[in-house]
């Protein structure tokens, strides 16, 4: 939930980046922060051992979307780790969600780990006290540049059969990962706007 402070004139928000181990959630924060200016954007925070997602606790990115009426709108950007051993770790990155981006694999072969991992974030945020369906989901498809990739069509059906907002993506080629951030900023203003 969105925590206002009213003395700085701040509203932040946090988004999460889900999805199974090696399917682009860092390199999705690794590309928007490479494609916004200083001015958007603070430090990217990447905590953990060494770039093997085995051994990263999270990653963090605060971003600026401007103001609404004299209030200052961040969103921070978290991944959480895949490995079951950081659960503690995910229990206070859940706290405050105000929404959350599946990154799912194309890879074929990834499918059966990216229904696993949906199924996990939607136990785990209904565990943690959230109504999913209240909550601002985008899909984002990653890896579509490879050569064997799970048709988009399968992908909906399995992973978004509600055809919530969605985007294909390459990360690592900074191609639709602010088309992904931009579809969630979009839903959380809009949340913010009617409560």
């Amino acid at each position: 939930m969105a925590f206002t402070n009213f003395d700085t004139k701040e509203i932040n928000c946090k988004v999460i980046y889900f999805g199974p181990p090696g399917a682009g959630k860092t390199a999705n924060l690794r590309s928007i922060f490479a494609n916004t200016s200083s001015d958007v954007r603070a430090g990217l925070l990447e905590v953990g051992g060494d770039d093997d997602s085995s051994s990263r606790f999270f990653d963090f990115l605060p971003i600026s979307l401007g103001h609404i009426k004299d209030f200052h709108l961040k969103v921070h950007l978290f991944t959480v780790p895949s490995n079951s051993l950081y659960q503690s770790v995910n229990s206070v990155i859940l706290k405050g969600v105000d929404g959350f981006v599946f990154v799912a694999d194309s890879r074929i072969e990834a499918l059966a780990d990216n229904i696993d991992h949906h199924f996990q974030v939607r136990r785990m945020l209904t565990e943690a006290g959230y109504n999913i369906a209240g909550l601002p989901r985008v899909f984002q498809y990653n890896k579509r540049d490879l050569p064997e990739v799970t048709p988009i069509e399968i992908l909906r059906n399995e992973l978004n059969p509600s055809r919530l907002p969605e985007q294909e993506a390459v990360a690592v080629k900074s191609l639709g990962t602010m088309e992904t951030l931009q579809a969630m900023a979009k839903q959380v203003i809009k949340r913010l706007a009617n409560n």
